[in-house]
């Protein structure tokens, strides 16, 4: 295989005049080389040959049962050579070591989907800083943020507490704003509506209960479930702008 600086030595060479047998000369190369190089209008690429592998034949297994299971490398060696396999752990290892950014994409990847009307909407509470009040106490505002999956309206109202009565309280508001409810809403693992991983919090139940809301709550670190209000809440972190909690309120109602 040439470099592409002995390609061009050959060409420029034959643009100087000289014969193929004074080019084989000057160059060291054979009359075929020659000739093959100076009949071609660009250089070839090398087609490098693939190399057979003991493991060839067992690659679609391991890739199944690695993305099923993310079983050991020890544990995969021993469920090929069941099958057959003569070769070393080491090459095991090379090609699990191949497909563990492909196993993470996927956990990465959600699945957009949309909801028909009424179906959904996704809730969420965004820290906004401390800022100090009327009084010159230094306070903590939070906004609350819901917005319909389908139709994307969007309730925005600040606060200076994530409470739980501050929560429905915020919930009405909502609901008296959008002139409804959706059957479900989203949130994320929020202590006010999900206690621990296995128990939703009873007095935020029996709000939903009373209005017909089934409460939903994505999978611990999966916030992508919810991005539809994942959005607007960076995006009202970034246009936040503070002054007291009546104007960031009527701010955001004629924004």
């Amino acid at each position: 295989m040439l470099l592409m600086e002995e390609w061009m030595d050959i060409k420029m060479l034959k643009q100087e005049g000289h014969s193929i047998r004074k080019i084989c000369e000057l160059t060291g190369h054979s009359r075929n080389t020659v000739r093959k190089v100076l009949r071609e209008k660009a250089p070839q690429a090398f087609d490098k040959p693939e190399r057979k592998s003991l493991l060839d034949q067992f690659k679609p297994y391991l890739e199944q049962r690695y993305q099923q299971c993310a079983l050991s490398c020890v544990r995969l060696l021993d469920e090929i050579r069941s099958m057959g396999y003569g070769g070393g752990i080491d090459t095991v290892r090379r090609f699990v070591r191949l497909l563990k950014p492909a196993k993470l994409a996927r956990q990465k990847m959600t699945v957009r989907f949309e909801t028909p009307p009424g179906k959904q909407s996704q809730a969420d509470w965004a820290y906004c800083g401390r800022f100090p009040d009327a009084t010159g106490k230094l306070v903590s505002i939070y906004c609350f943020v819901i917005i319909l999956a389908y139709s994307r309206a969007m309730y925005v109202e600040f606060t200076t507490s994530m409470k739980l009565p501050v929560l429905i309280g915020c919930h009405l508001r909502a609901f008296d704003f959008f002139g409804g409810w959706t059957e479900t809403i989203l949130y994320d693992n929020m202590k006010q509506v999900r206690i621990d991983r296995e128990t939703l919090n009873p007095l935020f139940v029996d709000f939903a209960n009373h209005y017909g809301v089934a409460i939903k709550t994505h999978q611990p670190r999966r916030p992508r479930t919810k991005g539809k209000v994942e959005r607007m809440v960076d995006y009202i972190k970034v246009s936040f702008r503070q002054s007291s909690l009546d104007s960031l309120n009527a701010w955001y109602r004629a924004f």
